[in-house]
Formats: structure tokens, C-alpha cells, sequence
């Protein structure tokens, strides 16, 4: 099927089938998403139109913050203050970070290097997932997760609403120096820090057509201090606010969308999101990061080193 906004010719079986990949990647491993999107656009299906490719990336990374920022609202697992703070750096940031791409990184050649970077990043943060102490304290998370949802489960149960409300995110302070307590602790930061963090993953996400959860989650977790719990929810609200901004700022300075191609791409995405949860049972999640680190490291390769490996040894690696 031809795509003329794309400009490839590519059957829709075949992006269905990336795309239910790459949904089942992220909704298993919570990572990847926009860069998997990335090689589909790039390799798979074989676009030459980098700033096409860019909001296109972005569009398929929305489908889950939109799905589940209402969730997380709703269990009060989202801080929004800080979300709040990251979200209007990240509209400055995405509008800088799409108008120098958009001027600066206008084709494959100039764009695909730096894409190949980023892939180094998430692959070498996949690579340090993979290690012993990495994995000793998400077990550690998983074991504090599990316990607080069997708490809310009792509180449920038992019909004691005041509790619940007790154990969500709940500010008593918020301004510049925000107080809140989650689970009984009290946690504390500056809304400037999330605020210029919050610009700056935004022009990197923008600039390379990414989600950037990669960067907001090590940030939330280890320099704010924030308990995983309510990680997740905090930078996806961030993230959809940055990447819609990205996304209009791509469309205002000419950018296309080619939304026969994004509609076979979402049909696969929810497809892959769907399975991710269920086949997840069966499939160790070490195993599926260790072939994720492993594609992402090669095709890393391929986009940063591929010209002068092709140029010395006259094989092309990707």
C-alpha cells in the first residue's frame, strides 16, 4: 500500500506487526516506545522525511499517557504540582527543541546520527537495568508496590474512604518550595528544579521526535526522591503535555502527518499494549530487556558508525 505523506510503499500488515511489537515492548517493560517507533518509521517502512517522521514518533508515544493520566489522577498517584512544573518546562522546551530540529536536522543524514545516540542512551540504560543491584532493588519496589495495593484493596474492602484518602499523594505545602505526603512520608522539593528539567528533556524528546520517560523517570526517582509509585503517573502527565506541544509546533512550521499510516500503526499499538500485560506472565521480563538492550545497541551501531563501516569495509549493517 502506497502512503504518499510518508512516501514509502509498505504493506499495513507489516506496520501493524512493528507497531504491536513496539506496544508490547513498552507496556511490558515501560521503555522504548518513541525510539522503537523511530526504527519502525526509519528502517522498517524506509521514510526519507525526517521532520515527518519526528511528530509521528511523538503521536504514537500519546497513546498511553492519555490513557493512563485519568487513572492515575483517579488513585491519586500523580503529583501534580510537579507534574505541573515539568509539563510548562516542557512546552518551552518542546517549542525549542522542534524548531531546531525542524531547521537544523531537516534530513536522514543530519537526523539519523543523533537518533542512533539516543538508542545508545536507552540501550546503556537497559544494559545497567540488567545488572544485579539494578534488578535487587526493583524487587524491593515491586515488594513496597505490592504491599501498598493490598492496603488499598483492605481499605476498600472495609469501606474506610478517610483512610484511603490519607494514603494518596495529599500537599500541605505548594508554591515554589512544595511539602506533600505519600503513604505516611513526607516528601519535599523546589518546583524551579522540575521546571528546568522538565525544558531541558523536553528539547532532546522534541528534537529526536522521542517520548522522553527515559530521562523524567531517573530524575523523579532518584534526584526528587520519589517513590516509583507515583513516578510513573508524574511524568506521564509531563510527557503529554510536551509531546502535544511538539507535535503542533512540528505541524505549524509545515510538518505532515500521514494518518492512514498512523491509523494502522494505533490499531497495532493497542493491540501490542493489550497482549504486553498478558503474555508478560509467561515471558521473563530480564530475557525481554536483554534482547531489547541487545537490538537497541546494534541498531545504535548501525545509525551512528554505519556510513564509515560501510565506507571501510563495504557492508552496510542497517
Amino acid at each position: 500500500m502506497e502512503f504518499h505523506v510518508a512516501g514509502v510503499t509498505v504493506s499495513p500488515i507489516i506496520i501493524i506487526l512493528w507497531m504491536l511489537f513496539v506496544g508490547f515492548v513498552f507496556s511490558t517493560i515501560g521503555a522504548a516506545g518513541g525510539i522503537l517507533a523511530g526504527v519502525g518509521h526509519i528502517t522498517v517502512f524506509g521514510m526519507k522525511k525526517a521532520n515527518i517522521i519526528k511528530p509521528m514518533n511523538q503521536i504514537l508515544t500519546l497513546v498511553s499517557p492519555i490513557i493512563s493520566t485519568p487513572l492515575y489522577l483517579r488513585e491519586k498517584r500523580l503529583v501534580v504540582p510537579a507534574a505541573v512544573a515539568l509539563g510548562l518546562g516542557g512546552i518551552v522546551g518542546a517549542l525549542i527543541g522542534s524548531w531546531l530540529s525542524h531547521t537544523y536536522l531537516p534530513d536522514m543524514k543530519s537526523y539519523k546520527p543523533l537518533f542512533g545516540l539516543i538508542t545508545f542512551v536507552i540501550a546503556g540504560r537497559l544494559w545497567y537495568e540488567l545488572t544485579p543491584g539494578f534488578r535487587e532493588r526493583q524487587q524491593a519496589i515491586k515488594k513496597a508496590t505490592k504491599a501498598f495495593e493490598n492496603r488499598v484493596k483492605e481499605l476498600k474492602a472495609a469501606g474506610k474512604l478517610n483512610e484511603l484518602k490519607e494514603i494518596g499523594v495529599k500537599f500541605t505545602e505548594m508554591g515554589i518550595n512544595n511539602t506533600f505526603t505519600f503513604a505516611g512520608e513526607t516528601f519535599r522539593y523546589n518546583a524551579l528544579s522540575p521546571f528546568i528539567v522538565g525544558a531541558l528533556v523536553a528539547i532532546i524528546s522534541a528534537a529526536l521526535g522521542v517520548g522522553g520517560g527515559f530521562l523524567l523517570v531517573p530524575y523523579l526517582s532518584s534526584m526528587l526522591g520519589f517513590p516509583m509509585f507515583i513516578v510513573a503517573g508524574t511524568s506521564t502527565l509531563s510527557i503529554l503535555v510536551s509531546s502535544a506541544t511538539s507535535i503542533g509546533n512540528y505541524l505549524r512550521m509545515g510538518s505532515n502527518l500521514d494518518f492512514a499510516m498512523i491509523g494502522f500503526e494505533l490499531v497495532g499499538i493497542l493491540i501490542g499494549s493489550y497482549l504486553g500485560p498478558t503474555l508478560s506472565k509467561y515471558i521473563k521480563g530480564v530475557y525481554l530487556k536483554g534482547f531489547l538492550a541487545v537490538v537497541l545497541t546494534y541498531i545504535g551501531i548501525g545509525y551512528v558508525f554505519g556510513p564509515m563501516i560501510k565506507a571501510a569495509i563495504g557492508i552496510s549493517i542497517i
